[in-house]
């Protein structure tokens, strides 16, 4: 397994890394780095090559930098990557390579308490095959502790609690299943989700590790401030349902959650199976990148 991290010498590039770091070592997993830079172009005059010459070489001595800052515990590659900008590059990468997700910074320019889109991270929560994780500001590596999963108490979420319930199975993590109540709707929230959970064609082999939370509040911001979110807890969720199938598309919901979420969230795609291409004709079987075994 591995993991495509784009990377860049500031502060969203190598909180990117730290997150980069803290996922590999919970998996096992191979951190890819990678450097856009823009494809020189067929007929380029001279003065723009020797221009795109000292771009290269720029991006090869952030290359060099990242490499220094990831541990001797976690194995590393380097890719410089020419494209037309970096989030096309970055799924070319991904794609190429078999990686499992791509990990970005994000923006320093928001309002949002940790997190912030910027265009390559927006780029991808729209168009992107595989699984985005957004690193939040100042990210620090810290053990992976707990998957915690945003779902909606609708049938539709039938397919992530029981990928919720395999991840722990096989991981042996706790699993927090998460609504995210608006008014005073937090009772029927948990009704509906506790039945999501008893109606799960995947049991729980020690029902212990697997809870249901209802955070409540007058808006889905302030719902989300009344979970506690632990250091070392990854929240993972769903595409909207304007998504196609296999493909990311971030929801309105999500984006609220973002505002207010103090730790990385993984945005998968819809429908999501790894290495079934999105068929919907299988039940989700436990292959979540974030945790799983190469």
């Amino acid at each position: 397994m591995r993991y495509a991290v784009g990377y860049a010498a500031h502060e969203r590039g190598r909180d990117a890394l730290n997150l980069g770091v803290a996922l590999a070592r919970a998996t096992g997993a191979v951190l890819e780095v990678v450097v856009v830079v823009k494809a020189r172009e067929q007929y380029s005059s001279a003065p723009r090559d020797d221009f795109g010459r000292l771009v290269e070489d720029q991006a090869k001595r952030w290359l060099n930098e990242a490499a220094e800052l990831v541990p001797d515990d976690v194995e590393v590659e380097l890719r410089l990557h020419r494209s037309i900008n970096a989030p096309a590059g970055l799924m070319e990468v991904a794609a190429s390579s078999g990686a499992a997700a791509v990990i970005v910074g994000g923006s320093s320019a928001s309002g949002w308490l940790r997190h912030g889109v910027g265009g390559t991270g927006s780029a991808l929560l729209h168009r992107s095959r595989i699984p985005v994780i957004l690193a939040p500001r100042g990210y620090e590596p810290a053990p992976l502790t707990e998957i915690a999963c945003a779902v909606s108490p609708e049938p539709e979420s039938a397919g992530l609690v029981e990928e919720a319930v395999a991840t722990l199975n096989r991981t042996g993590l706790p699993v927090r299943l998460i609504a995210l109540a608006e008014g005073d709707d937090a009772a029927r929230a948990r009704e509906s989700l506790e039945a999501l959970v008893a109606a799960s064609r995947v049991e729980p082999e020690d029902p212990g590790r697997l809870s249901v939370v209802v955070g409540s509040g007058a808006s889905v911001a302030d719902a989300v401030e009344s979970v506690t979110w632990g250091e070392g807890t990854v929240l993972m969720a769903g595409s909207s349902r304007l998504a196609r199938r296999g493909e990311l598309f971030l929801s309105s919901t999500t984006a609220k959650i973002l505002t207010r979420l103090p730790i990385p969230l993984v945005v998968v795609p819809r429908e999501y199976h790894p290495g079934r291409g999105g068929s919907a004709d299988q039940p989700w079987t436990g292959e979540l990148p974030i945790v799983g075994a190469p």
